[in-house]
């Protein structure tokens, strides 16, 4: 059945729309007087960057299905041409708030003597300044290109920036006019500190640097009017590989990968202030045509970039550094993996230091005892420690098994990099299972002790990533339970053996268990509120898309469970209806970190059952990705979650309401009660119990 409401049908919502949301929560965040004020821009900049994914992957999958057929649906559903619609009149909403929210921020700034100038604001000294910064860091990266009737248009870079240039000259009573353009370099900082008096900080965009100084890359012209307005284009991030048999995965990804920037335009931004002859040649020549995706903005385009504005040595506009620290059992300790042999330890990031888990595998790689370390990457950091671990091990003649998902979305072209890095090392670098992407995040290290194989394993709900550890809300189980580390065992062994599937027992593995198992625990949960019994189901999740889980959902809220969901993300679940959803609440928070973590409670009739798990509840998780969920038995680790969902649940200060008009009304502390920071309280707890 074909829904004509974009928005919703009975049951569920549109998941572009709740995304909007979700990036309007984003938004709000810059909003907030309680943040501080350079984290403000840097939310800003967060929003944009979101914006810019948004259209480059779900606008662009919508137009590829009306490209196959103008009557297409979505997956739940939804026309696809009413949900284009509906997305662009959003986005146009968004925006309008986004501009009046950078103009507070900017406000607000000039009241902390901090002033981001224009190429018309600066002084004299910052005039020099400016000219000499130009010419030593910018001009050798400019290639100014002329746009001529016979001469096609380059092709534009993906999310790149660009100076369409316009220079006239007086011929008599005739006005000549030429066009060119510039790239703005991508790898240069896009914000300039500039000399300024004291007690001021003063920064320019790069954009106006070279606006100020473009005279003097067109001066063979000597125009009597110089001036630049920017486009931006934003193009489909699907990528096509070729079918060829003799190519290798890695060179059809690398081929793929280098082929997306030439993908179909799904956006192009320009300055609203160009002129309508400029913007009509730019038009002819990208041969867009009108289009709904053509969309004016402001001076200033790629905002992202707003997450890297300088803070100016200013540490009461940011945020306080995050107190990170060595899990209690570990403190003290020379053998990390002797201590995970005695009992489990779950990490929490970032109350947790993230490097405990590169200290783990260094550990392993100079361990005499380890013959074999396994590991799964989706992502990485770019300066990885997680890898440099990993190559010493190969060099301390350990066997290595490196499993990594070259088709992790942006990613691809530094996974290619590091599986050559992996493979020069002598590694063994295998690229997952056919068909699907390996997205779960888990090792296994093998010891030799007293002629026994022992094994260590991890899983994680977030990536083998340094530098996300400071920012994302993640947990990682160490264990040495042979139940669970003989299991991980046979999936890295299904990873170089497809064609044979192994039975899991006590892991939940998709996209064989993940969707049947956890419909079978709301089943169970169902029956137990049926027969009178307390049920209750908490679910911690980024995403909640998925029709069969969520008709699941419903039909346990229909018989008295109590739900709470706490999506951070997309939620096409509709709460609180009669008759359908009655016992459900959904929230979302989102503040100074990113809530990654996904963990599942299910009551059990007095037997709670805990699991973390890397796979939100979509269909590409469920049914399409290797995922892994582990069950949390320990009883002193189960209290841990209890304690984070709890605090997550009566959070007042971040947590938003989700529901069917996109309100996301912040959760306000009833009349008298107190303000619930779930972050703060978490913190301290590590910070009391030095845990």
């Amino acid at each position: 059945m074909v829904t004509k409401n974009p928005v919703h049908s009975d049951r569920l919502i549109n998941r572009e729309l709740s995304w909007l949301s979700f990036n309007h929560r984003v938004l709000q965040e810059a909003g907030r007087l309680d943040n501080p004020l350079i984290e403000r821009v840097r939310f800003l900049g967060i929003f944009s960057n979101n914006m810019d994914e948004f259209f480059r992957v779900r606008v662009a999958n919508l137009q590829r299905a009306l490209l196959v057929d103008e009557s297409s649906v979505t997956t739940l559903g939804f026309d696809v041409q009413q949900t284009l619609q509906a997305v662009t009149n959003r986005v146009v909403e968004l925006q309008g708030e986004y501009n009046e929210a950078y103009e507070k921020v900017e406000e607000a700034l000039k009241e902390e003597g901090i002033r981001i100038l224009n190429e018309e604001q600066l002084s004299g000294e910052q005039e020099e300044f400016v000219s000499n910064y130009f010419k030593q860091q910018i001009r050798p990266h400019l290639v100014p290109i002329m746009i001529t009737a016979g001469r096609p248009f380059p092709d534009l870079k993906d999310g790149v920036l660009y100076f369409v240039v316009g220079l006239e000259t007086q011929n008599g009573s005739k006005v000549d006019k030429d066009y060119a353009l510039v790239q703005i370099p991508p790898h240069r900082p896009r914000f300039v500190i500039l000399p300024s008096p004291q007690g001021n900080r003063s920064v320019a965009f790069v954009d106006d640097v070279i606006r100020k100084e473009l005279h003097k890359i067109f001066q063979l012209f000597q125009p009597d009017r110089l001036y630049a307005h920017a486009i931006k284009v934003t193009r489909d991030a699907e990528i096509d590989m070729d079918d060829d048999l003799s190519m290798s995965l890695m060179d059809k990804m690398a081929d793929g990968v280098s082929q997306r920037k030439n993908g179909d335009f799904v956006r192009m931004i320009y300055d609203r202030e160009m002129p309508a002859a400029m913007l009509d040649l730019v038009m002819e020549k990208l041969d867009l045509g009108e289009s709904e995706n053509v969309i004016s903005g402001s001076r200033y385009h790629n905002r992202k970039d707003l997450m890297k504005f300088p803070d100016f040595g200013r540490s009461d506009l940011v945020f306080p550094k995050q107190k990170s620290r060595k899990h209690r059992q570990f403190q003290g300790k020379s053998s990390m993996l002797n201590q995970v042999v005695k009992r489990d330890v779950l990490l929490h990031y970032p109350y947790h230091n993230f490097g405990q888990v590169v200290d783990a595998l260094r550990e392993a790689a100079i361990d005499p005892s380890v013959q074999r370390i396994c590991i799964n990457l989706y992502r990485v950091a770019h300066n990885s420690k997680i890898i440099n671990a990993l190559v010493n091990a190969a060099y301390n003649g350990k066997d290595v098994q490196v499993v990594i998902e070259l088709a992790a979305r942006f990613d691809e072209r530094h996974n290619i990099k590091i599986s050559n890095v992996l493979q020069e090392a002598g590694i063994q670098v295998e690229f997952g299972v056919t068909g699907l992407k390996v997205h779960s995040k888990m090792f296994l290290i093998d010891r030799l002790v007293d002629g026994e194989l022992q094994r260590i394993g991890y899983i994680g709900t977030g990536n083998f990533h340094e530098e996300m550890a400071r920012v994302f809300s993640d947990f990682g189980l160490f264990t040495a339970n042979p139940a669970l580390t003989g299991e991980i065992a046979k999936l890295f062994s299904f990873f170089s053996n497809n064609y044979e599937r192994p039975d899991f027992e006590h892991l939940i593995v998709s996209p064989y268990q993940t969707r049947l198992t956890f419909l079978k625990l709301l089943a169970q949960e169902t029956d137990h509120a049926r027969n009178g019994l307390p049920a209750r189901v908490i679910l911690k999740l980024n995403n909640l898309v998925d029709a069969e889980m969520i008709e699941a959902l419903y039909a346990a809220s229909g018989h008295g469970v109590r739900i709470d969901l706490i999506v951070r993300g997309i939620c096409s679940l509709i709460p609180g209806v009669k008759g359908m959803s009655e016992n459900i609440r959904v929230r979302s928070l989102l503040g100074r970190y990113l809530e990654h973590a996904r963990i599942l409670y299910f009551a059990n009739n007095g037997a709670p059952r805990y699991f973390l798990s890397s796979a939100d509840w979509m269909k590409r998780n469920l049914d399409h990705r290797v995922e892994v969920s582990v069950p949390i038995e320990d009883l002193q680790l189960q209290s841990v979650l209890a304690q984070f969902l709890d605090y997550q649940l009566k959070d007042n200060v971040h947590a938003r309401k989700v529901d069917l008009r996109f309100s996301n009304a912040f959760i306000q502390p009833k009349k008298g009660g107190k303000s619930v920071d779930a972050s703060d309280l978490m913190q301290q707890i590590y910070d009391e119990s030095r845990d």
